[in-house]
């Protein structure tokens, strides 16, 4: 669908992180910016970054005085920003946590000020704060207030939040990647895994530690790349220590890497570690199946949800390091099963750029619509 020449004079803004840190949300809100930069070459796109911008992102230590200050910096950005441009639609990434408190505000204002909304809801189905109870119904009925409301999936966050918002709203959008950027040939493969993300214990880091001691002798030749950082220096204290004390050499440290240098190491290894303990809808695993690499994954929903469809998976225990060890092993001696699943993830069909064009198209399309 092309926007008619009258509504591309008009301004879209985007609030929501962006890196850094490199995290799920902040590159999302990067990718769909970039989504609608390319097909709309004429509409006005702005911004308002709500991260920190540190580094590193400990996102479950106890928050501080500092989070406060910047609680209320992101307030008075906001309204300096939609008072200070002419804005005609919003769009808006929403997670159901306590920053929530900050993105229900932004919601009320918006429409408050006659704004379209569109809001990108990352979230799971369950577990997070805002995810239960009276507090379910407090979320969807402020999510509600969007024009739009995008969700991560057709099969798994659709139903869920159908029962609580209008079907006219919902719009799937999953976490999406452009195919073409990851397109290797498997044979050029090294024999490298790769790790990417960030460092922490509920990524599964630790985990992947303590299973590696258990085989980095056997296999002395292995390397693992990472790509990411250390959420805090008591972690990274922690991870280096028992690293020096396993006498383990395999790791290879980058910190955050981006663009074609990113894209290179994915291109380039032949296996992906994903140990994770819990998920929204990892965009990494979809550009690891692009990449063609066989996954080793946690065995929790959000990661099934993703990958059971397709054979290029091997599932361990989550949080247990030995079972994950045990995979690894086997997938290491059994080069025909690994050449397979490389061969299987080659042949997956995934939600990519052409499908989120088409949401993003129907999103202007019902939008363009209530104003006619």
């Amino acid at each position: 669908m092309k926007i008619q020449k009258r509504d591309m004079a008009r301004t879209i803004a985007f609030v929501g992180p962006l890196p850094p840190p490199a995290g799920g949300v902040a590159l999302a809100n990067m990718r769909f910016q970039r989504l609608l930069s390319e097909n709309n070459n004429n509409l006005n796109i702005i911004q308002l970054n709500t991260s920190r911008g540190l580094k590193n992102a400990d996102l479950y230590r106890r928050k501080g005085l500092a989070n406060f200050f910047h609680f209320f910096k992101n307030i008075i950005d906001f309204i300096i920003f939609i008072f200070s441009n002419k804005i005609h639609i919003c769009n808006l990434f929403v997670v159901p946590n306590i920053s929530f408190l900050r993105e229900a505000f932004f919601i009320i204002i918006l429409k408050l000020s006659q704004k379209k909304i569109f809001i990108h809801l990352h979230s799971k189905t369950k577990d997070d704060y805002f995810l239960k109870g009276c507090r379910l119904k407090i979320f969807t009925t402020i999510v509600s207030m969007g024009d739009i409301v995008y969700v991560l999936s057709e099969k798994h966050h659709k139903p869920f939040f159908l029962k609580y918002i209008s079907p006219k709203k919902i719009i799937v959008l999953e976490n999406f990647i452009d195919l073409r950027e990851f397109d290797n040939k498997i044979e050029n493969k090294k024999p490298e895994m790769l790790y990417v993300g960030r460092l922490s214990e509920k990524k599964g880091f630790f985990d992947l530690v303590k299973a590696i001691s258990v085989l980095h002798k056997q296999f002395p030749d292995l390397r693992i790349n990472v790509l990411g950082e250390f959420e805090n220096e008591d972690f990274k204290h922690r991870i280096l220590g028992e690293i020096e004390r396993q006498k383990i050499q395999c790791f290879k440290f980058y910190g955050t890497v981006l663009g074609v240098k990113k894209l290179r190491f994915f291109k380039e290894s032949s296996i992906f570690l994903f140990p994770s303990h819990f998920e929204n809808s990892p965009i990494v695993l979809k550009e690891a199946i692009a990449s063609k690499l066989a996954i080793i994954a946690s065995d929790i929903a959000e990661n099934r949800q993703i990958l059971d469809d397709f054979g290029c998976k091997i599932y361990f225990k989550v949080k247990d390091h030995n079972h994950l060890s045990k995979k690894i092993k086997n997938l290491l001696e059994d080069k025909i099963k690994l050449k397979d699943m490389m061969y299987q993830a080659s042949k997956a069909k995934i939600f990519d750029y052409l499908d989120a064009k088409k949401a993003l198209n129907l999103s202007f399309k019902k939008v363009l619509f209530d104003e006619n």
